[in-house]
C-alpha cells in the first residue's frame, strides 16, 4: 500500500491511496484539475482511478466531488445520511454508493471502512483502509481522520491496529486563542465536535505508539492562522520522548496545504 494527501487544509482536502492494481480517493475539496496533475505527477493515471470517497458534507472535502467524479469516470462513495446534503457536490453524477459507518466494504484489492467521528457535520467519518503491503509480504492498515474534535476511547482502540495514520493536528491552542478568529468560530474549533489541537493529536499518537503497531504518523489539516509545522511536530516529539521506547522506528510527518505531501509505502 502507498499513500499521499494531495492537499490538506481548510481550502482543500484530498488523498490518495493505492494498493496493488487498486487506487482510490479520499475527498474532493480541489479542482479536477490539481488533483488530475498530481496523479500524473505521483505516476498513476487518472483513468487508473477506482472510487471517490467523500468523508462529510463540508465543502472544503467535498466541492470539486462531482466534477472530479466525472474527470476520472469513477463511483462516489458517500455516507447514507450525508447524501442528501451533497446533491449540489456530484452536480448530478449518476454513479453514487452509500455506506454506513461500521459496515466495511471491498473496492478492488482494498477494504474499506467507514468510522464514525465527533465533528460538527451530519454523517462524518473516518476511514480504516486495509491492503496488500507494498512488497506483497502481508497486509497493512491506514486510518484517515482529518476531521475531528475528539478522540474517543472506542475510537483510540479502532486505531490500535493501523501501521500508518493520517490524523488532524489543526491548531495550537495558544495561537487559537490569541488569534483573529471570532470568540464563537473559537469555542466551535476546541469543541468536542470542532477540530483536533496539536496536544490531542500528539497524546492519541503517543497511546497507539505505546501500545498499538504504528509505524507511520502524519499530522493532517493544520490551520494556516493557528498552527505552524514546527509547533504541531514539536507537540508530538515531547509526547513521544516521555515514552519508554522514545517513539523509536515511528516515522513522524505533516501534510502541507498547497502541494502534496511525501508518498508513503507501506
Amino acid at each position: 500500500m502507498r499513500f499521499c494527501l494531495l492537499a490538506s487544509g481548510s481550502s482543500g482536502n484530498c488523498a490518495y491511496v493505492g494498493a496493488g492494481s487498486t487506487h482510490i480517493l479520499v475527498d474532493a475539496g480541489i479542482s479536477a484539475a490539481r488533483v488530475v496533475r498530481e496523479l500524473e505527477a505521483l505516476g498513476v493515471r487518472p483513468d487508473a482511478i477506482r472510487a471517490l470517497l467523500i468523508s462529510h458534507e463540508h465543502g472544503d472535502h467535498s466541492s470539486g466531488a462531482g466534477a472530479l467524479a466525472a474527470r476520472l469516470n469513477c463511483p462516489v462513495y458517500v455516507g447514507a445520511r450525508a447524501y442528501p446534503l451533497l446533491r449540489r457536490a456530484l452536480g448530478g453524477w449518476p454513479h453514487i454508493k452509500t455506506f454506513r459507518a461500521g459496515e466495511p466494504f471491498a473496492i478492488g484489492d482494498l477494504v474499506v471502512e467507514p468510522v464514525r467521528v465527533f465533528h460538527d457535520a451530519v454523517d462524518p467519518c473516518g476511514f480504516l483502509i486495509e491492503g496488500p503491503s507494498h512488497s506483497g509480504d502481508g497486509r497493512v492498515s491506514l486510518g484517515l481522520f482529518t476531521d475531528l474534535g475528539t478522540v474517543h476511547r472506542p475510537l483510540l482502540e479502532r486505531l490500535m491496529g493501523c501501521d500508518a495514520l493520517v490524523l488532524e493536528a489543526n491548531h495550537d491552542v495558544e495561537m487559537l486563542l490569541s488569534g483573529p478568529y471570532s470568540w464563537e468560530l473559537k469555542q466551535r474549533v476546541r469543541s468536542p465536535v470542532g477540530h483536533l489541537s496539536n496536544e490531542a493529536a500528539a497524546e492519541a499518537i503517543a497511546a497507539l505508539a505505546r501500545h498499538g503497531r504504528l509505524k507511520v504518523a502524519v499530522l493532517a489539516h493544520l490551520s494556516e492562522e493557528n498552527n505552524t509545522p514546527e509547533l504541531a511536530l514539536a507537540a508530538v516529539r515531547a509526547r513521544l520522548d516521555g515514552l519508554p521506547s522514545s517513539g523509536e522506528g515511528l516515522r513522524l510527518g505533516w501534510a502541507p496545504r498547497d502541494r502534496r505531501s511525501e508518498l508513503i509505502e507501506l
